[in-house]
């Protein structure tokens, strides 16, 4: 198939709305619905990759046609790298988490005024930025906004994190990025699920491999190293460079340097700007005078103008900033500007929500416990063994030095691309993309697990059953297990969420029949039993968020119970579906689901349907939701998204230069 562009069109609004068959999938073919950015080679489009599984968003880059004039097959070469550099990183399942991930690549048949030609195309996969922006650059644009200081440290130890791991796995394959810049750094999540993933390598290019492209200057002035400009070698130092003056944008809004020249003098000088002569400098840690010095001195050897005087290692200069910047327990992080502000991005009518089924029901999986990442992607326990859902398809994840007995329990995110698993037999291991790295013997005396909530850096707490069939709260706290709690009057328990620093909520099923709901003191062996109606059967799903002490208990007839601090409240969803799955979205709002049907809860209307479907006839078992996002998955695997119309797109996503 070929499609005309007419001469005039070199922004290819020609292709919008029209079909880009894959080249290497059959069956598979992208629509592009709306231009997201446009650059001097490349045009970005938010795009529909249509296949027989279902519906998912992704960004097709597409080459523009006077690019490809003018250099000919090396055109292609900078699709066919950008390709060949992601690909590599695809290869392990689950993918890093900290670089976009490769969908798709191929050629487009166009006529121009009457002559043929082919235009390269890539397609990656889609970043949900939401309201506070989709690159790093944005987000610090917002933070800078918000507060009148760039990131705090809590945040900038987060991003710097994910920038440091996701720069590693790029040089472990044997390539250089060259251009990493804040617009080439793409955000998600928010709070402490944020993620930083490094983007756009169409001036990456192997170790070893000299010249550029068009034999201009490549990368960015204030973020490209000095080698970039001359015909020196580039190395793993290159992007380690950059990666320096990455760093001090994150933590003043500002790079290291103004300019190549600027990188010069400071050759001749041996000066370069501080951290503490910057204005929007976070005051948490421009208190800290030592902690500047130190990460001035690290940020100094990281951009050290020759690259033999330079930390060549990512992992190394990252590894060494991160102490100073004081990184604190997950429960702990305060992000002031990562809450969307209501006015901006608050809930409208369902009908202004667009929703698409990205893979549709019916597959052999049955799901039995998942965990988001910060964009929508998942590891699920299946009973196929642990698979995860790349944002287009399921694929077995790999279970290399994974050594629990019998099959995955649960799984539990404690970080980007950091999992805890917990075997049939009580065992629990920490799981990373590149394998199994910890593994903690659960509980003695018990013989499954049931549920599973917290984290092992500090208090976790675990649902066992023993051997005489009674339900055990464990606690797990300085890396030992306390004395299990039993509960002798529960048949099972469900669900098990973090309610504030020391409580969980409880919630599952009497042994004499009706619903049970609790609040369990961890260090203090203490439990509360909360009141529920007697004709409610069992609660089945439970969500908390802890810095503000409310959680909530969801499951058969409907219910919802409340906890808000002290305050307790119980009501019903209209038509009392079996609830299956429940979620808090930035604003504190439950969203809770069942068979075919998303509800959420607003305080005025009480609770709307925001999506149904009743030929989804399977249970809704987990829900992630972001700023105008919502994505649910059904007990066998299938998966349904609904976006807020008006926040379908990032204003800003780096084409292909």
């Amino acid at each position: 198939m070929t499609i005309n562009i007419p001469r005039d069109d070199e922004n290819l609004q020609a292709l919008l709305g029209r079909e880009i068959p894959s080249d290497i999938a059959s069956g598979v073919i992208y629509r592009p619905e709306q231009t997201l950015g446009k650059g001097g080679g490349a045009i970005a489009f938010l795009t529909q990759r249509v296949s027989r599984e279902g519906k998912a968003p992704v960004v097709v880059k597409v080459l523009r046609p006077a690019f490809v004039r003018k250099l000919g097959p090396t055109a292609s070469l900078l699709i066919r790298k950008e390709a060949v550099a992601l690909g590599r990183l695809n290869e392990r399942v689950p993918p890093t988490p900290f670089v976009v991930r490769l969908v798709d690549t191929g050629n487009l048949k166009v006529e121009r005024a009457n002559i043929p030609m082919e235009l390269p195309w890539v397609a990656i996969e889609y970043v949900h930025g939401g309201a506070l922006g989709t690159t790093l650059a944005q987000r610090v644009r917002r933070s800078l906004r918000d507060t009148g200081y760039a990131f705090d440290p809590g945040r900038a130890a987060l991003s710097i994190e994910c920038i440091g791991q996701g720069l590693a796995a790029v040089h472990e394959v044997g390539v250089i990025h060259r251009d990493l810049t804040p617009n080439n750094v793409l955000c998600s999540g928010r709070g402490a699920d944020e993620i930083s993933k490094i983007a756009d390598f169409g001036v990456a290019r192997p170790k070893g491999v000299q010249g550029t492209l068009s034999g201009a200057l490549v990368g960015t002035p204030g973020f490209a190293a000095p080698e970039l400009s001359t015909s020196d070698q580039v190395s793993p130092a290159t992007d380690v460079f950059s990666f320096a003056s990455l760093m001090f944008y994150i933590l003043t809004g500002e790079p290291l340097f103004n300019s190549m020249a600027e990188v010069m003098r400071s050759f001749e000088t041996g000066r370069r700007r501080s951290l503490l002569e910057m204005s929007s400098l976070h005051p948490d840690l421009r208190k800290n005078e030592k902690a500047c010095r130190s990460i001035d001195l690290v940020l100094g050897w990281g951009s050290a103008v020759k690259p033999e005087a330079r930390l060549t290692e990512a992992l190394a200069i990252s590894s060494m900033v991160l102490p100073h910047l004081a990184h604190p327990k997950r429960q702990e992080r305060s992000f002031i500007s990562s809450f969307p502000r209501p006015v901006e991005t608050g809930l409208t009518e369902p009908r202004d929500w667009k929703w698409n089924i990205l893979h549709h029901p019916g597959s052999s999986l049955v799901i039995r416990s998942v965990a988001w990442d910060g964009h929508g992607r998942a590891i699920a326990a299946t009973s196929d063994g642990l698979s995860f859902w790349s944002g287009t398809a399921w694929k077995i994840a790999t279970t290399e030095g994974l050594r629990l007995a019998g099959g995955v329990r649960f799984v539990q995110r404690v970080g980007a691309g950091r999992w805890i698993l917990g075997g049939d037999d009580a065992q629990i291991a920490i799981y990373t993309t590149g394998g199994a790295v910890e593994l903690v013997d659960g509980p003695k005396g018990a013989k499954r697990v049931e549920a599973f909530d917290g984290d092992l850096e500090d208090i976790s707490v675990l649902v066992t059953v023993d051997a005489s069939d009674v339900v055990c709260l464990n606690t797990y706290a300085t890396k030992r297990w306390l004395r299990p709690l039993k509960l002798d009057n529960v048949a099972s328990i469900a669900t098990v969420s973090r309610f504030d620093d020391g409580r969980w909520l409880v919630g599952g099923r009497k042994r004499e029949g009706g619903t049970y709901a609790a609040l369990y003191s961890a260090l203090d062996w203490e439990l509360e039993e909360i009141p529920a109606p007697n004709d409610v059967r069992a609660l089945l799903a439970s969500v908390g968020r802890p810095r503000k002490s409310i959680g909530f208990l969801v499951g058969t007839q409907g219910a919802v119970l409340t906890r808000d601090g002290d305050t307790r409240s119980f009501e019903r969803v209209p038509g009392e579906p079996l609830l299956s799955a429940v979620a808090l979205d930035p604003f504190a709002r439950p969203w809770a689901a069942s068979a075919g049907k998303i509800l959420v809860r607003e305080d005025v209307k009480g609770w709307t349907t925001a999506w149904q479907d009743p030929n989804v006839s399977v249970p809704i078992v987990s829900l992630f939701l972001d700023a105008g996002l919502c994505i649910g998955m059904t007990a066998d695997g299938a998966i349904i998204e609904g976006r807020l119309a008006a926040r379908t797109a990032p204003s800003e996503v780096p084409p292909a230069t």
